[in-house]
């Protein structure tokens, strides 16, 4: 029996996508990971996420939980809406821990467990800033934002995660419209202004500046910056592996 199973949004070239498997980062003994809708064999445990992945996770319960002792969810983005939702009363019962991203819905059920590729050791080599404002672009949703003549920009998508992270922190100021793109510039603690394209952006408890996508260039220079983010993200990220590995 496998010591733990993981299922994760793989069939993907989205950097954030990629990044966050706990698998990835943490050591759960004898494991494999594979992509939702993979074929689960018997294991101790059964960890999906992270990403905004929620009605994977529950697909998952209902077809293939009953081959695992004990059922995690890591990191999933869940709306407030999902939480008063017979489907979450569903994996409630199902799931021995259940960890989201969005910070607020503690008292739902939902622990607060940031992405895990905060744990990535890039951060730890970022350069210092070297541009006033980048922008790093959701391949999908960034065609209708104004750029300014010269700005550096790179996409989610088709990018190592240590570029993605490096290039980031080149800047002073990050202009984006990525979830991840946004947590990993908050992390880094540099000023961000969000352009958002649904409601995953505002479950940050340190939010970014939200700005629309002409009048994003008021906030440079003067967006908001997350205090400690890194080490917190870190901290919570550790103490839920304990949790999961004392299951």
């Amino acid at each position: 029996m496998l010591d733990a199973f993981f299922l994760h949004h793989r069939n993907t070239t989205n950097v954030g996508d990629l990044a966050c498997c706990p698998a990835d980062y943490f050591d759960f003994g004898t494991s494999q990971v594979a992509g939702f809708g993979a074929h689960a064999p018997e294991t101790r445990r059964l960890i999906m996420g992270g990403g905004q992945t929620w009605k994977g996770c529950l697909r998952s319960l209902r077809a293939r939980g009953s081959k695992a002792e004990h059922k995690v969810i890591w990191g999933v983005g869940i709306a407030r809406s999902t939480v008063r939702s017979p489907d979450f009363t569903e994996a409630r019962a199902a799931c021995a821990l259940i960890g989201t991203r969005c910070a607020g819905l503690e008292s739902f059920g939902a622990r607060y467990v940031p992405c895990v590729s905060a744990m990535s050791e890039h951060f730890d080599t970022a350069p210092a800033p070297s541009h006033e404002v980048v922008m790093f672009a959701h391949a999908r949703y960034s065609d209708h934002i104004t750029r300014q003549p010269g700005m550096p920009e790179v996409s989610n998508h088709d990018i190592p995660l240590k570029d993605a992270i490096h290039f980031i922190a080149s800047g002073e100021t990050v202009l984006t419209s990525s979830y991840h793109g946004t947590y990993w510039a908050l992390l880094l603690g540099r000023r961000v202004i969000c352009v958002p394209f649904n409601n995953k952006f505002r479950f940050f408890p340190q939010p970014p500046t939200m700005a629309g996508p002409e009048d994003w260039m008021d906030h440079v220079g003067k967006a908001n910056r997350a205090e400690g983010a890194l080490e917190e993200a870190r901290a919570l990220n550790t103490a839920f592996h304990g949790d999961v590995m004392n299951l």
